[in-house]
């Protein structure tokens, strides 16, 4: 009876370990999902190209269109942003053991165990994760359009996930790293 108690007891503090909140969820899952959009991205051709039609016609009557890249077409961004949140399921809720921090891992990487497995706990979690495809389902319906003008830039540039997640959507606190400043070979005063 003492060490069922006593178990009890450890598996009590253990789950208090793990609280995170929504926005942290939130903040994670927006993450992962700019990430899971940039990779997806990356396999079509950059130089594919599409027409593109407003349903506007010229003085002529004649339907105007004009052909832009497909990965920057609205319509290649939609129907990716629709399946994409179908890649949730490939990530678990876990803790990292060194600090208790909160996280999202993606289970496989590059065809291996993610080697960071090794490194966190996993969250028990009762809907067995089903919430991460509603919160990414969330988070693209709330700032489709962020994403949308973000993803069809020229040049998406680094840090887009702090970009959109942090400084746009306002899931996360984080800003982009600096760059270093030079000073040069100046003296102080």
């Amino acid at each position: 009876m003492l060490i069922k108690a006593l178990v009890l007891c450890c598996l009590v503090v253990l789950a208090q370990g793990y609280s995170f909140t929504s926005k942290e969820v939130k903040c994670h899952v927006c993450k992962a999902t700019v990430i899971e959009l940039e990779e997806a991205i990356a396999k079509e051709d950059a130089n594919k190209k599409v027409d593109v039609s407003g349903f506007r016609l010229d003085a002529k009557g004649n339907s105007v269109s004009k052909r832009v890249r497909l990965i920057k077409s609205e319509m290649f961004l939609t129907e990716l942003m629709e399946k994409i949140c179908e890649k949730m399921d490939d990530y678990l809720k876990a803790t990292y053991k060194s600090n208790g921090k909160f996280t999202l891992l993606k289970m496989i990487v590059n065809g291996q165990m993610n080697p960071e497995s090794s490194l966190v706990d996993f969250v028990q979690d009762g809907d067995l994760n089903k919430s991460l495809g509603h919160f990414c389902n969330e988070v693209l319906e709330d700032n489709d359009e962020i994403f949308l003008k973000a993803f069809q830039a020229e040049e998406l540039g680094k840090d887009l996930d702090i970009k959109i997640c942090s400084e746009q959507a306002k899931y996360c606190d984080e800003a982009p790293v600096q760059d270093e400043y030079d000073f040069g070979e100046k003296e102080e005063l």
